[in-house]
């Protein structure tokens, strides 16, 4: 019953708006025409498409990487032989593979001579592969950080914006009916006055001139010049709102009631989360700083060349190789071994053994030391942040919570007043047609019903103004 006599008001507010204008619109249609039509949204959701499309661009996964290379080739004319000799330094390719290790296969033709009339030849070939294994940490999540963070700015600044734009139009809808509000009183304040003083003089109860009559003009005056300065201020609030909106006020056929419930997340909301991101990135910054000097890394590698000519002294061969490395911040050390397979000669040189080692100080030791300094107190200043905005997020629940408790109970209280002068309209009409009461009573408890449709108008803006809120508050 509550909720039908607030509509009912409503749809009465509806009558009065409509006086003014030839057309209205629902509070949703005005709402979603302006967000379409406002250059700031458009702006808004091109920077989120840009944002999402670049994280989408960062996240694509890594392909084979191909180098070729033709090496440098060369043709010279050999008068001897009457003919040219082609040769090259090497023609190459080299494959990198998308793993953790950086993979790589190398194909090349090495040292490469050809004579045009098919006489000689020389070919150098080699095949080599090398893998890397590193012991320690090696994930790195900063990109997946970033990521997350540009998904998460992007679309909740969006949605905000586009949230608080809607709130902007329901409080220039607000003013503009509580402005309407303002002049049908003050309209109505000065025929009364104006009927007060007419009866006044027509009964001798005050003369022209008096001090009296003179009061009452006075009254008439300040009320007229009130009536000019609201009438000025609706002039304002109308660009106002067209500039908002993009059209002229044509009023408002329909508002809802608003829909408040509201529990708060455990988890927080997107400014929670950002901090939450932004600690991470900062922790993910100091573990890869400390890998660099924690982390070892072991290098694998082989090769293999064949040594192949069809000149008479030139002799085939195959030589393998394999070698390893491991090194850390401040050593090196690497072990090789390397042998020739004379096919021509089906002879095996013994292989070849070496190995390498390097050793530093740190020079850099004070700097290194510095920078994880720095490092860690950014951890902590992220942890701080991250506290921060988990304990405003709770406040920011706690007043939310007060705020609705506060309007339930104005949207509650309005609906008892407004019941309690539609009785007594209902009573003023009833003794009128009984003879017990003047029209001018009735008029006026007409007059009071019709001021409650904009008091209960203006509260339901209110009411989606904070349900708004709690959206905003749950991104």
């Amino acid at each position: 019953m509550h909720n039908r006599r607030i509509r009912g008001m409503v749809l009465c507010l509806v009558f009065i708006v409509g006086t003014t204008s030839a057309f209205s619109q629902s509070l949703e249609d005005i709402v979603s025409r302006a967000l379409g039509e406002s250059t700031q949204m458009q702006d808004l959701e091109i920077t989120k498409n840009n944002a999402l499309l670049t994280q989408s661009i960062s996240q694509a996964e890594d392909d084979v990487g191909i180098t070729v290379s033709s090496g440098e080739v060369s043709a010279t004319y050999d008068p001897s032989a009457n003919a040219y000799i082609f040769r090259t330094n090497g023609v190459g390719a080299s494959f990198v593979l998308p793993d953790d290790g950086n993979t790589t296969i190398g194909v090349t033709t090495g040292l490469l001579t050809y004579q045009a009339s098919g006489s000689t030849y020389a070919i150098n070939p080699t095949i080599s592969a090398s893998h890397t294994i590193t012991y320690g940490y090696t994930t790195d999540n900063r990109e997946s950080l970033a990521n997350r963070q540009t998904e998460v700015l992007a679309t909740s600044s969006y949605e905000s914006s586009k949230l608080t734009f809607a709130n902007t139009i329901y409080k220039q809808i607000s003013s503009l009916l509580e402005n309407e509000k303002s002049i049908k009183q003050t309209e109505k304040q000065i025929a009364d006055l104006h009927l007060d003083l007419e009866q006044n003089l027509s009964l001798k109860l005050i003369r022209e001139g008096s001090l009296t009559h003179e009061t009452q003009k006075q009254a008439i005056a300040s009320q007229e010049a009130t009536l000019s300065g609201l009438q000025a201020s609706r002039e304002l609030l109308l660009r106002q709102y067209a500039t908002l909106t993009g059209s002229t006020w044509e009023g408002v056929d329909s508002i809802p009631e608003p829909v408040l419930d509201f529990s708060s997340n455990e988890e927080g909301n997107s400014n929670v989360l950002m901090q939450s991101l932004a600690l991470s990135m900062a922790k993910e910054d100091l573990a890869l700083k400390m890998a660099e000097f924690e982390n070892k890394s072991l290098k694998l590698g082989g090769s293999l060349n064949l040594g192949a000519s069809n000149k008479i002294s030139g002799n085939e061969t195959i030589t393998p190789g394999i070698s390893a490395t491991l090194a850390g911040k401040q050593f090196s050390l690497t072990g090789k071994v390397e042998g020739t397979y004379d096919i021509t000669a089906n002879d095996f040189i013994p292989p070849t053994v070496s190995i390498s080692g390097s050793w530093s100080n740190n020079p850099t030791s004070t700097t290194d030391s510095l920078t994880v300094q720095k490092l860690q107190n950014e951890v902590l200043l992220a942890e701080i942040a991250y506290a921060n905005a988990k304990n405003d997020y709770q406040q920011s629940v706690t007043s939310l919570e007060n705020r609705i408790a506060s309007w339930n109970l104005s949207y509650m209280l309005l609906g008892q007043t407004m019941d309690y002068h539609q009785q007594v309209l209902d009573q003023q009409q009833d003794l009128a047609e009984r003879g017990l009461a003047t029209q001018s009573e009735v008029d006026d408890a007409a007059f009071t019903v019709e001021m409650d449709a904009y008091d209960v108008a203006v509260t339901l803006l209110s009411g989606l103004q904070l349900e708004n809120e709690i959206r905003i508050l749950q991104i």
